[in-house]
């Protein structure tokens, strides 16, 4: 009898388990412990971006259905308007930097003396697998700030370098001309041109993913999506035993916005959206994985103007951005109308109950 009712058991547990994901629940395991950490950024996102997207097409956001919402305050170290590689610094390294700069201190840009540790290299210290995706090229300012220590967003050639010198298990976005094949493979890399050669790739492999056309939009022919980058990257990085982290970058909701293309920036949007979905969906069913999703800053300061969604600007802004998190319910402490961009890798690291974050690395002599 003893068989037949650990059958009966086995039937119900698995019976619970599925409708407790076909209603997007998730089930946590019983420890309730988080080993794994995906973290999403989608460029120049502000709430307006979401409002006018959600608005203007009637679909259905992801964000909403996260259980944690809050704001992030997003001032670099030397203005009160960040840009792309102090903003990636902050949330890469919980330190301020100036404009321009990344993954430095403000008071030693060109890394002489020391350099704050960033999420990447803290997750692969503590033996985690890690990787970076994005919808720009792998030399741009948000991969940069998880990955390089530099005084210019604009020294691509020593951003590329420094990714060729990690130990990452993945780095994959929009070919750059400082990349190659052979340096790539030289640095243990296999290097990857299409959603083909991405798909192939077995686990255990480290790959350098150089891809062409437009990774921001839902149809990309042969070349992959966010998404499937997204859900790919998962795949390979999740066999690690001891947990892993990615960095998700949608870029292309800010590239559109300084350019006041409404239409355009939807579309990024609607495919970040997506690849948020992945990674919630992922998190929901393995019940191990922390999701936090935010911007950098906010790009086109969006406005409401006689029921309409207008652009004031084509730069950036001040403003506090979205923050949505799921798998940890005081991320956000109570009574916090928004945190700094700072706190948001701290926390992370805090979730993943390890210690040593934020890290000062010493350059020796």
């Amino acid at each position: 009898m003893s068989g037949f009712f650990k059958k009966i058991g086995s039937f119900i547990v698995a019976i619970f388990m599925f409708f407790m994901n076909l209603f997007g629940i998730g089930v946590r395991p019983e420890d309730g412990k988080i080993k794994n950490v995906i973290f999403l950024i989608g460029d120049g996102m502000g709430v307006m971006s979401i409002e006018k997207t959600r608005a203007e097409t009637g679909k259905e956001l992801v964000f909403d259905s996260f259980p944690v919402k809050s704001l992030s305050r997003t001032a670099s170290a030397n203005d009160s308007v960040t840009d792309s590689a102090a903003g990636a610094t902050a949330l890469a390294c919980g330190a301020k930097t100036n404009n321009g700069c990344v993954g430095v201190f403000p008071d030693d840009v060109n890394a002489a003396k020391s350099y704050p540790m960033n999420l990447c290299e803290f997750a692969k210290s503590n033996g985690m697998a890690a990787g970076i995706v994005t919808t720009d090229s792998t030399r741009g300012a948000t991969p940069g700030g998880f990955s390089a220590h530099t005084s210019s967003r604009n020294n691509t050639s020593e951003i590329t370098k420094y990714q060729l010198q990690s130990n990452l298990d993945l780095i994959w976005g929009v070919k750059t001309s400082t990349c190659s094949r052979s340096k790539a493979e030289s640095a243990g890399f296999e290097y990857v041109t299409d959603y083909t050669e991405m798909e192939a790739l077995a686990e255990g492999s480290r790959s350098f993913g150089q891809f062409s056309g437009d990774l921001w939009k839902n149809d990309c022919g042969n070349m992959p999506t966010l998404t499937q980058m997204t859900t790919k990257a998962i795949d390979l990085l999740d066999d690690n035993e001891n947990g892993f982290f990615l960095m998700v970058e949608g870029a292309h909701i800010d590239k559109n916005s300084h350019n006041n293309n409404g239409e355009g920036m939807k579309e990024a949007l609607l495919s970040f959206n997506d690849a948020v979905k992945a990674a919630l969906d992922y998190a929901k069913n393995d019940g191990h994985t922390l999701v936090v999703v935010t911007a950098d800053h906010e790009t086109g300061g969006i406005t409401l103007k006689n029921g309409e969604y207008v652009y004031t600007t084509g730069g950036h802004t001040g403003v506090d951005v979205p923050l949505y998190v799921y798998g940890s319910d005081n991320f956000v402490h109570e009574n916090e109308e928004s945190i700094e961009n700072t706190d948001i890798p701290k926390r992370i690291v805090s979730v993943l109950e390890k210690d040593g974050f934020p890290c000062t690395v010493s350059v020796s002599e």
